[in-house]
């Protein structure tokens, strides 16, 4: 059908969520002609709809690698995962650190729950998992200048470190080498005293000593580790006791005290089991995180929670 210029009607569509609403409106209702008006009333009864398909937002997959990466010290493993986006609008990259005697296996579930929206690079340490050993005399800093070749290596611009443990301190002197690159900390049972929650043992043949061992390490962790995390570590220790130690013994050396308070980055301290981190009042730009409600294997079973948390600490650094 034809309209004239001076009688025609406009046809407005109005998209929804679920369906067109078709109007017709007369520009003056004076020039309307009666067979204009027949048609608009058989449009009314006729007219039909026809919903449309709301299309959702399509589930970001994660792809998840390991790779190797050269540093002073050899190779270290690390575990990668990032979201089949593109790359285009993902966050910052972050860099997990696990705790003494620990491995990149740890962060399995924060890996698949944060790995989303950016990059994630959880590395075995000098002397953990299949990483090389670093030097018999290395010290924090020795371990932080290794993950800081993988940075330099990866070309990576900008950067927030998680370390838990053994892996917060190496975060903190990892943050006064690359002070230009690492953006935010987030610190997970950081340590205020020397190797926290792993007495020493020397491996023998009859295995003496080695109960007490374990129940005495369990008695200092048992409000913040599961029985099958420490278990883990414990093994971990048991099969690279002489590398384990290395880690143990900077630890021991290391001033712990002295080095939270040059701590100048933006921090997040939160202990798994614990309502208020001891390392927070070290800080000058740290803020605590109640971590009394986190199951003892936040990483796994309570990954989710924890990275909500933590996304949104880290997303409001910008």
């Amino acid at each position: 059908m034809v309209f004239r210029r001076n009688s025609e009607w406009k046809t407005q569509v109005f998209r929804h969520n679920h369906g067109l609403r078709l109007t017709i409106c007369p520009p003056c209702v004076t020039d309307v002609s009666p067979c204009a008006v027949r048609a608009s009333r058989f449009a009314q009864r006729h007219v039909v709809f026809h919903p449309m398909k709301t299309k959702l937002a399509p589930r970001v997959a994660i792809n998840e690698r390991r790779a190797y990466f050269e540093c002073f010290c050899g190779q270290l493993h690390v575990r990668t995962a990032f979201p089949s986006t593109g790359g285009f609008d993902e966050r910052r990259p972050l860099l997990c650190l696990h705790d003494l005697a620990g491995t990149s296996a740890s962060f399995a579930g924060l890996i698949s729950a944060m790995g989303t929206d950016r990059s994630i690079y959880a590395i075995d340490l000098p002397g953990h998992g299949e990483s090389d050993p670093p030097p018999r005399t290395a010290d924090v800093v020795a371990f932080a200048e290794a993950v800081a070749d993988l940075i330099n290596g990866l070309r990576l611009r900008e950067v927030d470190l998680l370390g838990q443990g053994f892996g917060a301190a190496v975060a903190a002197e990892l943050a006064a080498l690359k002070d230009g690159v690492v953006r935010s900390l987030v610190l997970i049972d950081a340590p205020m005293a020397a190797a926290e929650g792993w007495p020493e043992w020397e491996p023998n043949d009859e295995g003496d000593g080695l109960p007490e061992v374990f129940r005495a390490g369990r008695r200092l962790t048992r409000e913040r580790e599961s029985l099958a995390a420490y278990t883990a570590r414990f093994a971990e220790a048991l099969c690279h006791a002489p590398r384990v130690n290395i880690a143990r013994e900077a630890l021991a050396n290391w001033p712990a005290s002295e080095r939270w308070r040059q701590v100048r980055h933006r921090a997040l301290a939160l202990d798994i089991g614990r309502r208020r981190p001891s390392v927070v009042d070290a800080l000058s730009a740290g803020r605590s995180l109640d971590g009394s409600a986190l199951p003892h294997d936040a990483f796994l079973n309570g990954a989710e929670d924890l990275a909500g948390r933590l996304r949104t600490f880290l997303d409001a650094s910008g």
